[in-house]
């Protein structure tokens, strides 16, 4: 590895901008002697240590199939797109790699077709539509990311996407040119094969069922992004249930001209019983309706299952009867153990959801005893420099562990400021105080700064106060399409202030000086009354634990050190990270936050930010 990435190695030959990085070296041998002897590995490796090229080479010298999962698919494109072509560049020969997302990313052209014949668009759906179709005839992938803006009409491309619930599979008469299959075939003939964490634990969770696996056998995988692995987990071992989904099978079996009446009527009985419910999450209690709505799906599979198949498409449809009846009886035993039930209401949607509480155990053998080699990295994964926390948490029981400081010049390059005398966040004079202490930052930074909630009602409110008498343009998460639009828009705007929430405190890149500020309303604490985090904290206590210790500070701290990490993208990146939580400093908790972020200059004083900020960064 030294050969490479060490001082005059082929990288620094090669590469005119390459700066030697002891720590990348480091990370290169320890995930390079995990595949070696097939054993798993933690390595937290903070920003600027050059991770992703670290991991890569040994992948490559690997000689076997590798996964590299991330949790965004802006790191997919960087790993396909710029990463990969760049050690083809180093090493001098190509390399074979395959990128996959997830199956409603990819045309289907089947369902183009269908449409197509059907001709049921709007004006504007149609234009974009002839879009679509015109791009059908050139594209080698499907992949919607090439669409640009005519792919965001989500409305418009759930009606040909490729996923699972209306593909006939094998039986379909475009099954040797689907792009699935196309791109399914790259990935077998891949050495490297770039997902992300949905479609890892998609394929992950149907793995002992009888459907096919969506990702082709692998001796490895590295885990970029690591931090998010509890979540996708959850999110995929769960069970979800929801009357979009049913009134889309009751919409696909009209169109096949299937009696799905009585489904009809036994789902809207069920779905309208939740109508007086109030937007958010609620524990599940009677389910009136539920026994006459399994019924009706299980008749409907038996008569489905006695038309004559030969498209496949009464096959498909049996099965997804079969699916909603047998994922509705999880909820009316709810007596699945080691699963949390809530019901959830979000304008007209209405979901039932049960996800496991603990996926500990589910990771360790599914995952870890079942693949040789794991590699688990991200820049966030230690509490006070420990990796106990994030271990216990996706049951990473046996594998060494590396932790990397960042490259950065932190001392230098950003200064952490939190406000003396800040009200508690639940005092009436809190938002004014903030609204007080963001005003004077701003001013600081000359805007360029993102202002990141733990709640939308809190963002939007501090929106309503600030927008109207900053000199800076504001834009607020939500109210400007999509977010990577928003994110462009905000890259693009001279001195922008954004206001967003959870999505902006990770995966999200913004070099240079358009973000020199990331100011924090809260230390990110979970919401307590949740369903899940309430039944793991629940869980903590009986087994004699302390959940606020073990789990709710813990997890905080993640988010606090994913949101900080904001700021600093590069070598020349500077600017103010601000917490406007007086806890940090006034909890005995506080000082466990302050450990676990890198070795920032701390100030309580908002005269010395406006000269830091004058102070250019000496080249």
């Amino acid at each position: 590895m030294r050969d490479f990435f060490g001082p005059g190695g082929v990288l620094e030959q090669r590469l005119e901008d390459y700066e030697y990085r002891p720590s990348q070296v480091r990370m290169a041998e320890a995930v390079h002697r995990a595949l070696e002897e097939q054993s798993h590995v933690i390595i937290e490796a903070g920003t600027g240590t050059g991770k992703t090229l670290a991991y890569l080479l040994p992948a490559l010298l690997h000689g076997r199939r590798i996964l590299v999962s991330t949790g965004t698919k802006t790191l997919q494109d960087q790993i396909f797109y710029k990463d990969i072509p760049l050690l083809e560049s180093v090493i001098g020969r190509p390399i074979r790699a395959a990128y996959l997302k997830g199956r409603n990313n990819y045309l289907c052209r089947l369902k183009l077709e269908t449409l197509h014949a059907e001709g049921l668009f709007s004006s504007r759906e149609l234009r974009r539509f002839q879009s679509i179709l015109d791009w059908a005839q050139e594209t080698e992938t499907g992949d919607r990311a090439e669409l640009g803006s005519v792919g965001e009409d989500s409305d418009l491309w759930a009606r040909m996407d490729a996923r699972r619930d209306r593909c006939l599979g094998t039986k379909c008469k475009d099954y040797d040119r689907c792009f699935l299959t196309l791109m399914r075939q790259k990935a077998m003939e891949a050495d490297i094969v770039v997902v992300n964490h949905h479609l890892f634990f998609a394929d992950l969770a149907i793995r002992k069922s009888d459907v096919a696996a969506i990702l082709p056998d692998y001796s490895a995988v590295i885990f970029d992004e690591a931090h998010d692995l509890e979540d996708v987990a959850t999110e995929y071992f769960g069970f979800h249930i929801s009357n979009y989904r049913l009134a889309e099978f009751i919409h696909d079996a009209r169109k096949l001209e299937a009696d799905v009446e009585v489904v009809s009527q036994a789902s809207e009985k069920f779905f309208n019983g939740f109508a007086l419910l109030r937007e958010g999450r609620h524990p599940v209690g009677r389910l009136d309706g539920i026994d006459s709505l399994i019924g009706a799906l299980q008749e409907a599979r038996h008569s489905i299952k006695q038309k004559k198949d030969f498209s496949g498409e009464y096959e498909t449809l049996a099965r997804r009867a079969g699916e909603l009846e047998s994922e509705l009886e999880v909820f009316r035993s709810g007596d699945l153990e080691n699963y949390v039930s809530w019901i959830e209401r979000r304008d007209r949607g209405v979901f039932l959801e049960a996800c496991p509480i603990d996926v500990s155990g589910m990771l360790a053998e599914r995952l870890f005893t079942r693949v040789p080699t794991c590699v688990l990295t991200s820049a966030t994964l230690t509490v006070g420099d420990s990796f106990d926390y994030v271990r216990a948490r996706v049951g990473f029981n046996e594998g060494r562990e590396l932790s990397l400081a960042t490259e950065f010049d932190v001392r230098k390059q950003a200064l952490l400021y939190i406000p003396p005398g800040m009200p508690d966040y639940r005092h009436p004079c809190y938002l004014d105080r903030a609204a007080e202490e963001i005003r004077a930052i701003l001013r600081a930074s000359h805007g360029r700064a993102f202002v990141l909630f733990t709640s939308y009602r809190q963002m939007e409110t501090m929106f309503q106060t600030l927008s109207g008498d900053l000199p800076y343009p504001c834009m607020v998460q939500g109210k400007a399409g999509g977010k990577s639009r928003l994110l462009e828009e905000f890259k693009m705007t001279p001195n922008a202030v954004l206001f967003a929430t959870a999505s902006f405190w990770q995966g999200v890149d913004v070099k240079g000086e358009a973000l020199s500020a990331v100011i924090i309303d809260k230390l990110p604490f979970q919401v307590p009354t949740d369903p899940l985090v309430a039944a793991r904290s629940a869980r903590i206590q009986r087994e004699g634990g302390n959940p606020f210790a073990q789990y709710h500070v813990p997890n905080a701290i993640l988010r606090l050190k994913q949101g900080l990490g904001r700021l600093l993208r590069s070598t020349t990146d500077r600017g103010i990270l601000a917490v406007l939580d007086n806890r940090i400093s006034t909890k005995p908790y506080g000082r466990l936050f302050m450990e676990s972020l890198p070795d920032y200059e701390v100030t309580d004083s908002v005269e010395k930010l406006v000269e830091f900020m004058d102070n250019k960064l000496p080249s």
